[in-house]
């Protein structure tokens, strides 16, 4: 998810076992009320689908937030009442990476992260893609076709496993005709 799209998500929008994505929170406020936006491409209106574990922590989450006096299902995820801001998410993430000893990286170099895991593991491009809220695959392709591997060798390793196959199937022709022979 992009950041945006992160801190804009309500408890309404989580849904069962999905994170349902319709609009993004932008930098700053007009008149005090937060600016909620469209996503990026209509692609990026989307449903992403959440592990268990996610979901359990999700669920701890909004526990915890139930005890507030005003509580409703239009608090933030990730905030409550109010949004956290992109600075304190950044902030929080360097305090992590410093106590965690791991290289620094942007914030959405963890959405790249995501994408690049997912590919090492042979899911599907188009998959990544929807997940990503891209508008169309070729976008996907472009941003991370250098890490798919390369199918030169899939290709070799195919041909080769059907020509032994091949090979196999006529050694026992031949035998069974040598034997029939006999």
């Amino acid at each position: 998810m992009r950041l945006g799209e992160c801190l804009a998500l309500t408890w309404n929008d989580l849904q069962d076992d999905y994170i349902c994505i319709s609009k993004t929170l932008a930098k700053g406020r007009i008149n005090g009320d937060y600016i909620i936006t469209t996503p990026k491409t209509n692609k990026s209106n989307r449903k992403i689908k959440i592990n268990d574990s996610l979901l359990n922590i999700l669920i701890e989450l909004k526990n915890y937030y139930k005890d507030f006096v005003g509580y409703n299902e239009s608090w933030f995820i990730f905030g409550g009442l109010y949004a956290l801001g992109q600075t304190t998410i950044r902030r929080k993430k360097n305090e992590y990476c410093k106590l965690a000893n791991v290289k620094q990286i942007k914030i959405h170099d963890f959405r790249h992260s995501h994408a690049s895991l997912l590919i090492s593991k042979g899911v599907p491009i188009t998959v990544i893609s929807e997940r990503l809220g891209h508008s169309n695959s070729n976008i996907t392709l472009g941003v991370y076709s250098h890490l798919i591997p390369e199918d030169e060798s899939k290709v070799i390793n195919t041909l080769d496993e059907l020509f032994q196959k091949q090979e196999n199937f006529k050694r026992k022709v031949n035998e069974t005709k040598e034997k029939n022979l006999i």
